[in-house]
């Protein structure tokens, strides 16, 4: 195909997509501006860090609240269900068939 183009190929205009990316890109500069220039307000960014701290220590709070009601409800359940075993029974390696076809023999080479 010197330079030729084949007759079943088409070509579609892409003029939507790289306008919404052109409003993707104006609009993260924006917000980047808005959030620089709240940052540079006198008291903005320390009343952030501390939201942000109280979100924190909201959050491993409930992480830690949730991990000892789990362990308060685990407890009686552990108890009341015990354990269960065989008794009387008694395990040997005589006990064990070999697979059929194969012998140890086989897996040393």
């Amino acid at each position: 195909m010197d330079g030729q183009k084949a007759d079943n190929v088409k070509k579609a205009g892409t003029g939507k997509s790289a306008l919404g990316l052109l409003v993707i890109v104006l609009m993260i500069c924006v917000i980047i501006a808005v959030v620089a220039y709240a940052l540079m307000q006198p008291g903005v960014l320390e009343s952030l860090v501390q939201i942000l701290a109280i979100v924190v220590i909201v959050v491993v709070a409930l992480i830690i609240i949730g991990y000892v009601a789990m362990a308060i409800i685990a407890l009686p359940m552990y108890a009341y269900k015990g354990e269960q075993y065989q008794e009387g029974v008694d395990y040997s390696i005589d006990d064990v068939d070999p697979v059929e076809g194969k012998n140890l023999k086989d897996e040393e080479r």
